[in-house]
């Protein structure tokens, strides 16, 4: 078992790429549709669970973990670019300023960040594979 996954670091990697570009472009097709469901709740009260409470931000926390961070992690450490790490900087920043800031129900109607923030990780991922593949 431990000769199927060492030295093909770089498959699971690509693999895990795919997923995040899968995810990534599945939100921002269907951003419309979210943006009309939380248009159509009309306040925290309405929800069962407190988006601002302590478990939601550390449920948030670990997802953007595996969604976002883990990814900027594996980029900067098989690079080794400083301006790889910039931009892996500059987007945790955004990314956690959003967990931590954008969870109310009246911040999540009014922000656009997640939508950006898709974007940009897909051009990040994207850009990320195409290194992995050419290199």
């Amino acid at each position: 078992m431990g000769e199927l996954l060492y030295g093909n670091e770089e498959i699971y990697i690509i693999v895990y790429c795919f997923i995040l570009l899968w995810l990534n472009l599945d939100y921002i097709k269907d951003y419309k549709k979210i943006k009309t469901g939380l248009s159509e709740i009309s306040s925290d009260a309405e929800l069962e669970v407190n988006p601002e409470g302590l478990s939601m931000v550390l449920i948030d926390l670990l997802f953007n973990f595996f969604r976002r961070w883990l990814l900027y992690i594996l980029a900067v450490l098989m690079t080794g670019n400083i301006f790889v790490v910039i931009v892996s900087v500059t987007l945790f920043a955004i990314s956690l300023y959003d967990v931590l800031f954008n969870c109310s129900l009246a911040k999540l109607k009014k922000s656009n960040l997640k939508f950006y923030l898709a974007g940009l990780d897909t051009i990040y991922v994207s850009i990320f594979v195409s290194y992995l593949l050419l290199s």
